[in-house]
This record gives structure tokens, sequence and C-alpha cells, in this order.
């Protein structure tokens, strides 16, 4: 039985967005689904078509050639039209071929996938490891689907929904991602310069209510973590493997248990990692003596989900900080040499033309150096926002689009010229732009 797992492009055709910026990472989620299938037996591979910048045409004939017998293809809700094209290509290839989809959006958009995409065979539904060890095994054994938990499917026209699967609670029972099954080979993701990074995941699950985001729907409320000598026992397994000095923890609330921080940081200093790293946090879960910890253990880049520098707006979605909580931790991380990366989202609930002004104000106070980060809303299905998206929104014009465009290169025109001097954006000229 052979499986193939699939990383779909972001983006496809030949005219790219304003702004678009193609910047590949290792498909951690797919590499632990792979290693999952390759620990029970199956031969397994993972193709990243968005590194590879690989057309539906080429894997058309990829999968003629080759003829795998499951193909598995995860996406974002941002890129899952490209999904569906994978599966057609699939099927274009080799119509016997199995489709199964995962990952958020088709988390919560399974029943709409199953009934409009044909190609699509499966869908499985939150966490991918056991359930799609579990289907492989039954689709070669040629077993009843309807005992899997966890998965999506027709069956003589109708649409089937097994019970939920219970969430990973140990994580440490799964193995370790199977970086060696990935296309094109790990050491293009690594690089080979001086730094050589890799991501790690330590937790799961978020006891936060956001209501623009898919996280806590999809992982759940209940903060799982990995046993943290476990942790820093793959720290030195990817150090001695692939010569990783540069890890990318990419849990969502790193530190929401800041003991476990502590020890974590202890244990890489006894260790002598010598590792730089980063992670993702919230605002309100540091304090200056931990971030003094975690700058002496290695600590160089902090990326923090601020979203909006209007209270108003912070308090509608849920966000549970305050706009100066946000702006004293980026100040005092930057203070003791830590790069920020500060996201925020733009049409959310509440938005106005002050709220706007306020988070270009944000990078003149607190000058992060890392990235500015303005993303236009994307409403998620899974979110309270998708659900309850008329309420949010009604009553309210919309923001004009323009004012969110203007918006977004304010920001980063600030950024760029706080971090780097740059004047000459200012004085850049737009193209002319002929409509055909």
């Amino acid at each position: 039985m052979k499986v193939l797992l699939i990383h779909p492009p972001y983006w496809t055709g030949e005219r790219k967005p304003l702004g678009y910026v193609s910047h590949s990472t290792i498909p951690l989620g797919l590499c632990y689904i792979g290693a999952m299938l390759e620990a029970n037996g199956f031969e397994t591979s993972i193709l990243d078509m968005h590194k590879l910048e690989m057309t539906m045409e080429d894997l058309e004939k990829r999968i003629t050639k080759t003829k795998p017998d499951v193909v598995g293809i995860t996406s974002m809700t941002c890129n899952f039209p490209n999904a569906v094209k994978v599966a057609k290509a699939v099927k274009l290839g080799n119509p016997d071929t199995v489709v199964v989809v995962g990952g958020v959006h088709a988390t919560f958009m399974h029943r709409e996938i199953v009934r409009d995409v044909p190609e699509i065979d499966f869908v499985v539904r939150y966490e991918g490891e056991f359930t799609m060890s579990e289907l492989v095994y039954a689709i070669d054994r040629g077993l009843d689907l309807s005992n899997i938990k966890g998965i999506t499917f027709r069956r003589d026209g109708n649409t089937v929904s097994t019970s939920l699967r219970e969430r990973i609670d140990d994580l440490d029972s799964l193995p370790y991602p199977a970086f060696h099954l990935l296309e094109p080979p790990v050491e293009e993701y690594i690089g080979s310069g001086e730094e050589r990074g890799v991501p790690v995941i330590t937790t799961r699950g978020c006891p936060f209510e956001c209501i623009f985001c898919s996280t806590a729907a999809f992982h759940g409320h209940k903060y799982r973590i990995r046993e943290t000598a476990k942790v820093v026992d793959e720290l030195e397994y990817l150090k001695d493997k692939y010569k990783a000095n540069n890890i990318s923890f990419v849990d969502d609330n790193f530190t929401m248990q800041k003991e476990r921080v502590y020890e974590l940081c202890r244990q890489m200093k006894e260790r002598n990692l010598s590792m730089k790293w980063g992670c993702s946090t919230r605002v309100d879960l540091l304090t200056e003596d931990l971030l003094k910890t975690m700058k002496e253990a290695g600590c160089d880049d902090i990326f923090f989900g601020i979203e909006s520098a209007s209270q108003e707006v912070l308090d509608i979605i849920k966000k549970r900080f305050t706009v100066q909580q946000a702006k004293d931790m980026v100040i005092a991380a930057e203070k003791i040499g830590i790069r920020t990366h500060c996201s925020f989202i733009i049409g959310l609930p509440g938005e106005s033309a002050e709220s706007l002004n306020s988070m270009i104000k944000f990078f003149d106070e607190t000058k992060p150096s890392g990235r500015a980060l303005p993303n236009i809303l994307e409403i998620l299905p899974g979110t309270e926002l998708y659900e309850k998206r008329e309420e949010y929104f009604s009553g309210k014009p919309p923001i004009p689009f323009a004012d969110i465009t203007t918006t977004q290169l304010d920001m980063l025109l600030k950024f760029y010229k706080i971090n780097f001097g740059i004047e000459e954006l200012f004085r850049v000229t737009p193209p002319n732009i002929v409509i055909e």
C-alpha cells in the first residue's frame, strides 16, 4: 500500500498578488502523519508542491507514473481551492487512487466537501495521525469504514460522518516527524548556511476564545503538553542528525505554562545545546523575568499575535489583554535583545479609521525589529466569527478596500523607516496599469 501526502501550493498562476512572498517551511503536520503511517508499515512519501513550485500538470504525470494507492492532502482555508485542484489532478492521473483531505478547513467543512467535490473520497477531521493510519489500514484490508472515528465519506449517495475521535492526550506517543520522507529533501528547508532551522511542536490546544481563530476549535481548549525532557531529547536528535542550531517552536501559546518554559530553558542550558530559537505567544503570558531566562537559553525571536491596537476591537474579539500590555511587552522584549514580530488583522469587527491609525502609531511607540504583518481579515470556518458573522458586522458599513490597502502600506513603510531608515519607499511612483 503506497501513500503519498501532498502539501498544495499557496498560489498558482503567473500573476501573483501584490506583496505575495513565497516562503516555504517544513509541512510539520504531514511529517507527523507520515511518521505514523511509516511506523504502521505503509510505504509513505511527502510531496511539497509549494516548495517545488510544481504545477497540476506535473502532479498528474507523477500520479500516472507512480500510481499511489492513497493520496492525503492538507490545506488551510486560504489554499483550499488548490487542494481541490490537486484532488482533480490526482484522479486524472489515476482514477483508482483514493483521495483524502484533512486540516482545519476540511474539518469544519467536511460535509460540504464530500457533497460538492466528487474527486475527494474521504475527509479526516481534527488531528489526523491515528485516524489516517486506521483509514489506510481499513482501505488496504477492505474493512468496514464506519468503525473508524473522525472521518466523513460517501456511501450509496449519502454522506456518512462517523463519531469524533478523542484528541491525543499523550503527545509523546507520537513518533518524531518524518523529515526523511520529504520531497524536496529536508536539507533544502534547513539550509546550508550558518543557521540551520527546523520547526518543533511542544504543545497543542488553546484555552482562549478569540472569535476569529480556529486553533481552539481544532485542537480543543485543553492545553496538552509534552514532557520537557522528551522535548529536549528531540532537540538533541535534531542537532545530531541534521546539525540544526535554530529552532522554531510552533506552538500557538508557547509560554502558557511559565514554569514549564523555565524548566525547558534550564534543561537546554544544562545539556549545552547552544541553539537559537523563537516562539509564538501572547503578550499577557510573559514577564520580564521569563523573557530574560528565555534570552539566556537562546531565544532571539518572539511572534506576537496582537491583532489590533484598539482596545474596543480587542474587547470585541475577546482577545483578553490590553493595548498597553502589548506595548509594554514588545518594548520589554526588544530592550533585552529579543526580536519581536507583530501581527495585526485589518477589518475586524469594530474597525474604524481611528483603529486603523492606531496600528500605525503602535510601531512608532514600540519599534519592533522583527516583522510587521498587516494581515487582512479572513473569516475562517469553525470560528465564532464565522458562525455569527452577520451579527458581528450588522449595521456597520465595511471598511473600504482602499483604506485597508493604504493601512497595510503605511504600516510597512513605518516599520521599514524605523528599522532601516529607508525613505525611498515613500517616493516610489506606482506604475501605469492598463485595463484591457
